[in-house]
């Protein structure tokens, strides 16, 4: 049966890929990003708004009321900064929008999910979760946060019928990726199929590719310890 889709941040990379692949299928989508939807004027709705500003919340609200109610919302919306000293300048804005427009999102939806005891949220987040980076500390922070309010909130919530899946992702194929090396990375396809497996079965989290969420909490157990000792 064909499902009404809420996607955030869907112009490009994985977001973009899931967009094409459930408009292949059926379902019925409505996507916000900062940019043009890919798709073009042929393709579902999209509206163009960075989800950081002061209007995305009321974006939401009227997109509920317009076309709500939604089944399932992927947020995918992301972006990286390298930190170089002294310049701190976009250290808020990485947590804008990899965190607080995703709890932002989540916090209008929920609502109506729960009256209707039906709902999916799904949320992209990073096997950077798990460590300590000096270059971009923002962005594994934000990451951090961002997969332990979900899971803490598939609990909360999973007994008033609505599912909450996390997924941590390693190295996929898209713009985000700014390390000089890229172990075991996959494609948009792949992060795809994983995105679309996730819708069926629902779970609380999954990580992918499962050796590199080994290699990188190896690193974080040895970051550690260097605090520890410090």
């Amino acid at each position: 049966m064909p499902q009404k889709i809420l996607i955030i941040g869907n112009s490009d990379g994985i977001g973009a890929a899931v967009t094409h692949a459930l408009v292949t299928q059926g379902d019925e989508i409505v996507g916000i990003s900062r940019s043009p939807s890919p798709l073009g004027n042929n393709g579902p709705r999209h509206e163009v708004l960075d989800v950081s500003t002061p209007e995305y919340p009321d974006l939401l609200q009227r997109l509920i009321a317009e076309e709500g109610p939604f089944d399932t919302c992927i947020y995918c919306a992301a972006i990286g900064s390298e930190l170089t000293l002294p310049d701190l300048s976009r250290e808020a804005q990485v947590i804008e929008v990899n965190l607080t427009a995703m709890v932002k999102t989540f916090a209008a939806l929920t609502p109506g999910w729960i009256s209707r005891k039906h709902g999916h949220f799904i949320g992209l987040s990073s096997l950077a979760d798990d460590f300590y980076n000096e270059d971009a500390p923002s962005y594994t922070a934000s990451k951090a946060a961002f997969s332990n309010y979900l899971v803490a909130m598939a609990l909360k919530l999973r007994s008033h019928g609505v599912h909450v899946t996390n997924i941590r992702f390693g190295y996929v194929d898209t713009k985000l990726p700014k390390a000089a090396r890229k172990p075991l990375m996959m494609s948009t396809a792949q992060a795809t199929d994983y995105v679309l497996q996730c819708m069926n079965t629902r779970p609380i989290q999954l990580s992918v590719p499962k050796l590199a969420g080994a290699i990188l909490h190896s690193l974080r157990w040895m970051q550690s310890f260097r605090v520890w000792t410090s």
